[in-house]
Order: structure tokens, then C-alpha cells, then sequence
């Protein structure tokens, strides 16, 4: 396989926009970013973070996939996406999960999953070296939670973790592994988080971390726990509908004090289905 180069949108978005009849202000308006960063987008000074791309690409009527695929590769690095799609193949396939936990070869050939191996086959093996699937995998095994559950203050309870998640340690190593957990994004989340997530992804979150609107969090509600972006108003914390979605829910908050008990973990890492 020959040297990958990471991809560039600047000169997409430039050419997107003037198609489309758009000052660099009016599509900063409508991505809800500064006319400075649009700018700097577009010199190929920076490269926006997962959201920033996917309102951008809405914004200029583009392929959404394609945007975040290119923040995604931008910010981590062509070599560990593949990485990372190969860590969320092997934490959905038991053979090759099994052999991980193990310290084994990976297996060649896994004929339940077609997919797993054109992917598998489609990489370096060097990669798995790498990876450190010579002999003790340097990965991490991240709880995923039944929707809805809490995961606690400190640890989730034993009940609450339905599968676990096998990572590249690397991808989270700003992370401590103990604050970390997982949810699977549903039907029913699609409410919070359509533009922003799809039915099968998974969502890595950290307890604590900074809140933002543009960061999906896991928000304690009095009726369980919802995955959502969220806003804080007065006493009240909104939380954003998905795309094409207009209803708002809240969550009264006595003040910015009270938001640790509200807000159980912000997310870190979106895995695509």
C-alpha cells in the first residue's frame, strides 16, 4: 500500500460557497462560526473539529460523511483512523475480540464477517505491530451501557454494561481509562442527534469535561439519562433538538454548581457504524 495523504476540503469549500452565492459571512452565519474561522478554514490554515465540518457541509449543501471523515482523518492522522476503524471492527466481531484478549494472532479469515476481513485486508500489517497485537495489546476495553443507564459518579454498576469496547489506547490517551464509558447510539437518540450521529454509532464519554454546545453530553433527566447537546439558560439546561427536530427539552439547574450532578460525561470519541 502506498503512502496515504491526509485530504483537504479548503478549495471545496471555497469553490462550494461561491457556487451557491455565499459571502464568507453569511456561511459563517449559517455554520454559527466566526468570519475569521471561515477564513482560516478556507486558507487551509485550520481544520474544524467534527461539528464545525458537518454544519459547514449542511451549510453549502455538501456530502455531511465526507466533511466529517476529513476533520476526523485531519485530527488524528490517516495512520490511526485506520486504526480506529479497525479497532471498531474487532470490538464487533467475537473471534476477533477474543483473540485481542488473548494476546493471539488475529485470525486470517472470519467467515461471518465479510466485512471485517476486506477491511482487515485492505491495511498494512504493520498496523497491527503497531497496534501492539504482537503480544500484549496496548488497547483499552471501555463499558458500554445499556441505554438510558447511569454510569455513576465513580464506576457504572455491573447490570449497566451490556459490551465492551476495544480501542486503541492511543485515540484516548489524553483520557484517564477509568473515567470513560460508552453508549450505542439508538433510534430513540436520534431525536438529540440527528446531523450529528447515526443508529449503530458509538459515542466514547469521560466524566466531567468541558460543556459546550457544539459537545454531545450525557444528561441526567428525571426521566433517565439522555445523549444530547445542551445549553445553559438562567436555571435551565436545554437540551438541543437533533436536525430537522424543533422541540426543546430542559433540565432545571439551580447554577453552574449544580451541572456536575446533571451532566454524567461529555464525549470524546465518535465511532461511525
Amino acid at each position: 500500500m502506498g503512502r496515504q495523504r491526509l485530504p483537504s476540503l479548503n478549495a471545496r469549500i471555497r469553490m462550494k460557497r461561491s457556487q451557491i452565492g455565499l459571502t464568507g459571512a453569511e456561511l459563517a452565519q449559517r455554520a454559527d462560526i466566526s468570519p475569521s474561522y471561515v477564513s482560516l478554514i478556507e486558507r487551509g490554515a485550520k481544520v474544524p473539529d467534527e461539528d464545525v465540518a458537518a454544519r459547514l457541509a449542511r451549510a453549502l449543501r455538501d456530502d455531511e460523511d465526507l466533511y466529517r471523515a476529513w476533520a476526523r482523518a485531519s485530527r488524528i492522522g490517516v495512520h490511526k483512523l485506520n486504526l480506529l476503524n479497525r479497532m471498531e471492527t474487532i470490538s464487533r466481531s467475537p473471534a476477533y475480540l477474543s483473540a485481542v484478549e488473548r494476546g493471539d494472532s488475529l485470525p486470517e479469515h472470519l467467515a461471518e464477517e465479510p466485512a471485517a476481513m476486506s477491511l482487515e485486508r485492505s491495511l498494512e500489517v504493520d498496523d497491527f505491530k503497531s497496534a501492539g497485537f504482537g503480544g500484549q495489546p496496548d488497547v483499552l476495553r471501555i463499558p458500554v451501557l445499556a441505554p438510558g443507564a447511569d454510569p455513576g459518579k465513580v464506576a457504572p454498576a455491573p447490570l449497566a454494561i451490556q459490551d465492551r469496547l476495544v480501542v486503541d489506547r492511543r485515540l484516548v490517551a489524553d483520557h484517564l481509562p477509568e473515567r470513560l464509558f460508552a453508549y450505542d447510539v439508538t433510534l430513540p437518540a436520534m431525536k438529540h442527534l440527528r446531523g450529528l450521529a447515526s443508529p449503530g454509532d458509538r459515542i466514547v464519554f469521560q466524566r466531567g469535561g468541558r460543556v459546550s454546545p457544539d459537545r454531545i453530553c450525557a444528561v441526567r433527566t428525571p426521566d433517565g439519562l439522555v445523549l444530547a447537546r445542551v445549553l445553559f439558560k438562567g436555571k435551565s439546561l436545554l437540551l438541543l433538538p437533533g436536525e430537522g427536530e424543533r422541540d426543546f427539552e430542559s433540565v432545571e439547574v439551580e447554577d453552574l454548581k449544580a451541572l456536575p450532578g446533571v451532566i454524567a460525561g461529555t464525549h470524546v470519541l465518535l465511532l461511525r457504524r
